[in-house]
């Protein structure tokens, strides 16, 4: 999650025919701790509203179907009026008194127009300063409505799990843990590989090794047999000839 240069708090809002609000208005300043109590209809619910818009909210969350819906509005005949807008400008006051200010403007067009002080910037470029402040304009971090609380009790595991990452910042990094896990397991992979592979040739010389020996052995054992005969073929030998010779000298065995 993004950290906090500084500590900082809005110091107050300027609002021009947003929703409720005809003209400009400045709501503020806002303090610490600031309650604002009014009866229904005041525009209580709008300013909650005002805040989240100019901090990137969709129209469909602020309670109404399209951005034009939000510009202020007498009655139906001036709704038809063309070239209507409306802004809300967020004045955020750092420790050292400095101030930057969030502008997101209602177009005639009924598009939106974003600014950064008096520098008119692209939507990614508003989303990552207020980033940098801490503020997550997905997660809605900076507003607690009514019901979110009820809302996030009844998240199941897989629901809160998603919500909490969103909140973190972490799901911005499911891109790059996805890759790592898909790095991580062609490394397994190609480990596995080479391991099978080491293995298989220490196999094949093992085979070999095994068949040596066994090629040697049986040599062995075809040269043991010829020696074996070659004796008996020696002592048959050496036999018939004292045979001979006691034969000639007329010595006969009974």
């Amino acid at each position: 999650m993004p950290s906090l240069p500084c500590p900082c708090k809005i110091h107050c809002l300027e609002l021009e025919n947003f929703k409720s609000y005809k003209g400009f208005q400045t709501i503020g300043p806002f303090y610490d701790f600031t309650a604002i109590v009014g009866p229904n209809g005041s525009g209580k619910s709008n300013l909650m509203d005002a805040i989240s818009f100019v901090l990137g909210d969709r129209a469909g969350q602020l309670r109404g179907a399209q951005l034009k819906d939000l510009i202020y509005a007498f009655d139906d005949k001036e709704k038809e009026q063309k070239g209507r807008r409306a802004s809300v400008c967020l004045v955020y006051q750092f420790a050292n008194s400095s101030e930057l200010h969030f502008t997101r403007t209602i177009t005639s067009s009924g598009g939106s127009e974003y600014r950064i002080d008096s520098t008119t910037v692209t939507l990614d470029v508003y989303n990552a300063k207020l980033r940098d402040l801490g503020i997550l304009v997905k997660a809605r971090n900076f507003l607690v409505f009514q019901g979110d609380v009820e809302s996030i009790a009844s998240k199941n595991p897989k629901e809160l799990t998603a919500l909490i990452e969103q909140i973190s910042g972490s799901d911005e990094l499911k891109g790059e843990y996805e890759k790592c896990e898909e790095e991580k397991a062609g490394a397994e992979e190609q480990s596995a590989l080479a391991y099978q592979k080491k293995r298989t040739l220490v196999m094949e010389r093992k085979q070999k090794k095994e068949q040596k020996e066994a090629e040697k052995h049986l040599r062995f054992q075809e040269l043991l047999v010829h020696i074996t005969n070659f004796h008996v073929l020696i002592v048959y030998i050496a036999f018939d000839f004292l045979f001979k010779i006691l034969a000639e000298i007329g010595f006969y065995f009974d």
